[in-house]
């Protein structure tokens, strides 16, 4: 019988006395070894990843070398040779390891990239982060690979070296991630969707809607956090993401729904108590709409096949 917990496990970054979060580095769990000849060795990742957990930050998973797969939301991405992963905060995933994985795991807040990278783009405008175009997996050649090595092996160096300026860090974690977004771009140019000039209002919605899905369900709110009419943002995201916007909002908290279900023995009705639907049998009747089957029809089905 497989042990389920009632809460998932969320990961937060250790607390620092800097006003500023800290940015930490880790390696990977099974890794046998770093190329960095400082006397300070860096860590393996204090947190299990074999289990289904969550973060409060942001990660990327640099992967140099390695067999696997890493389960995202539902989704199962296989791990073959170099490629970046790149996670955001609440969401559920896991890693399970074929053989031994080589490379870096960098965690950072979103409080720490906006500090030391003000002038460069929000973390939410980033193609791998954005909800309806991310991109959790960039698969690198040989040459991307070595390049990736050399920026993350001095990073991970002067991240070492205590005495080193934060903003140093900082400025490399800017710099990783404007290569990442030139990388990913480069993926999803023939993307109809990356090609369309997609409105700045698009990605401040959903950036909303990920930061506040759990406590603001009506479209009406969104529109006046974004001095828009409920009709304009409702014609936009439908335009340019394919769904109504009140539809994008559930689909939002029936993944959260989702979550619950399969990676903790809350009942049905805590489950809906947890996203504020405060009417448990609206909740049974909007997932079974949604889903074909009933919440504890799903929890079922996802755990036979998954866990």
């Amino acid at each position: 019988m497989i042990s389920v917990p009632d809460a998932i496990p969320i990961h937060s970054l250790p607390k620092t006395p800097s006003k500023v979060p800290a940015l930490k580095i880790f390696r990977f769990k099974n890794s046998i070894g770093i190329n960095i000849e400082d006397p300070v060795s860096l860590p393996i990742t204090p947190l299990p990843t074999d289990t289904p957990h969550r973060h409060t930050y942001y990660e990327i998973l640099f992967v140099e070398e390695g067999q696997g797969f890493h389960e995202i939301d539902f989704h199962s991405y296989a791990v073959q040779g170099p490629g970046l992963h790149f996670l955001t905060p609440g969401q559920v995933h896991l890693l399970t390891f074929s053989t031994s994985f080589q490379g870096y795991i960098v965690a950072f807040s979103e409080d720490f990239y906006t500090f030391y990278n003000p002038v460069n783009q929000p973390l939410s405008q980033l193609p791998f982060f954005q909800p309806a175009r991310r991109q959790p997996i960039i698969t690198l050649s040989g040459n991307e690979k070595h390049y990736f090595h050399n920026i993350l092996e001095n990073m991970v160096e002067d991240h070492l070296n205590t005495g080193t300026d934060q903003n140093l860090i900082g400025a490399y974690l800017g710099l990783l991630l404007q290569k990442c977004a030139l990388l990913s771009q480069k993926n999803i140019e023939s993307n109809e969707f990356a090609s369309t000039g997609v409105p700045e209002l698009i990605g401040r919605f959903q950036e909303l809607v990920e930061k506040n899905f759990l406590v603001m369900h009506g479209v009406q709110q969104y529109a006046q956090a974004l001095s828009v009419s409920p009709d304009y943002l409702s014609k936009i995201i439908k335009k340019h993401l394919g769904t109504s916007a009140q539809e994008y909002i559930l689909d939002k908290l029936l993944l959260e729904a989702k979550r619950l279900l399969v990676f903790t023995n809350l009942t049905s009705k805590e489950v809906a108590y947890h996203i504020h639907m405060d009417d448990p049998s609206y909740f049974s009747r909007i997932f079974k709409k949604k889903t074909g089957l009933t919440p504890n029809e799903y929890r079922d089905q996802v755990r036979k096949s998954a866990i």
